[in-house]
């Protein structure tokens, strides 16, 4: 099949007319909850997916909600608008014209494919940042196996139109249908050791990002590295907690370090040093913080937004990254 004909087929489809409930997986453990629902009235549909996920309690545990409203034709292309809610904050946008949201591909590829009959292609955009690409899918052993925007999936067809299951392989990340799905009353705890080198001298990235630079001595005096707490993110709310009382500025850094027997995911502190900032670690003793350590992402005291966005950031590596050796 060439990818015109391909191309052909799946603009010739209609999409479902439902709705479907997911249970969200990460490493294994259940982290919250996600729907697509599609309404349509003559030819015209909207499209909806919402999800609600409980953060790592290494991340700080609090729930993350997202909805993506998006106006479509029967085929699922895009022909207005799109509706994005983040944590309660609302845009209005519009969709990139001639392609379908991310979300609906696996629906369409679904229907578009057929077994040994070769790949299917649509263009798509994801909802959050409107980036556009290709999504393709072709069936192989009763499941299809797809690209969306670059991300593979394994995909096992369910009642309705809409899938039973969708697999993230390299996320680490499983949608399952389940119509109890909900988020967990309590923080998951998912794994805290990293994949990675023995010799953590041979680190070089984790989850895209380079490993961080050796920390200079700081300029001024600054608090011992040491807090009370249970876990790293305890004691490092705890080490700021004093820091500022002593008239510095600080902020939560979250990544992955080295703990003396291998990789982990970690929480440290960051306290203003002049024009820099200087990485303290209470949970390790250290000033300055020493490596091998990868900083994904940073936020202050007080900061809800910042520490949501961290926290997503965390979840969204969580089950799939391992620590590269150059």
């Amino acid at each position: 099949m060439s990818l015109a004909a391909a191309l052909v087929l799946v603009v010739g489809l209609a999409l479902p007319d439902g709705s479907a409930r997911y249970r969200v997986e990460v490493g294994g453990v259940p982290v919250g909850a996600a729907e697509l629902a599609v309404r349509c009235e003559g030819p015209r549909c909207r499209a909806v997916l919402q999800t609600r996920l409980r953060l790592p309690e290494e991340a700080g545990g609090a729930v993350t909600a997202r909805r993506f409203e998006t106006e479509v034709d029967r085929e699922g292309v895009a022909t207005g608008e799109i509706l994005r809610t983040r944590d309660g904050v609302v845009t209005h946008e519009a969709a990139p014209a001639g392609r379908v949201p991310a979300a609906l591909a696996e629906l369409l590829l679904a229907s578009a494919a057929r077994e040994g009959e070769g790949t299917a292609c649509l263009e798509a955009f994801e909802e959050e940042t409107l980036a556009a690409g290709r999504a393709c899918g072709a069936w192989a052993s009763g499941a299809l196996d797809a690209t969306v925007l670059g991300v593979r999936e394994r995909v096992t067809p369910g009642p309705g139109g809409f899938p039973a299951a969708i697999e993230l392989p390299e996320q680490g990340t499983r949608f399952v249908r389940d119509g109890r799905a909900a988020v967990p009353g309590r923080p998951p705890r998912l794994s805290v050791r990293v994949p990675g080198p023995v010799d953590p001298v041979l680190a070089s990235s984790f989850c895209g990002v380079s490993l961080d630079p050796p920390a200079p001595a700081p300029a001024t005096p600054l608090p011992a590295p040491a807090a009370p707490g249970a876990s790293c993110r305890e004691k490092t709310a705890a080490y700021l907690a004093r820091a500022r009382g002593r008239g510095h500025v600080g902020r939560t850094a979250l990544g992955v370090a080295w703990d003396g027997r291998g990789f982990v995911w970690h929480a440290w502190a960051e306290l203003r040093d002049g024009d820099r900032y200087v990485p303290v670690d209470p949970s390790f003793g250290e000033l300055p913080a020493r490596g091998p350590r990868f900083t994904l992402a940073r936020f202050a005291p007080g900061d809800r937004a910042g520490a949501l966005a961290a926290g997503r950031r965390v979840l969204a590596c969580w089950g799939r990254a391992a620590v590269l050796a150059r």
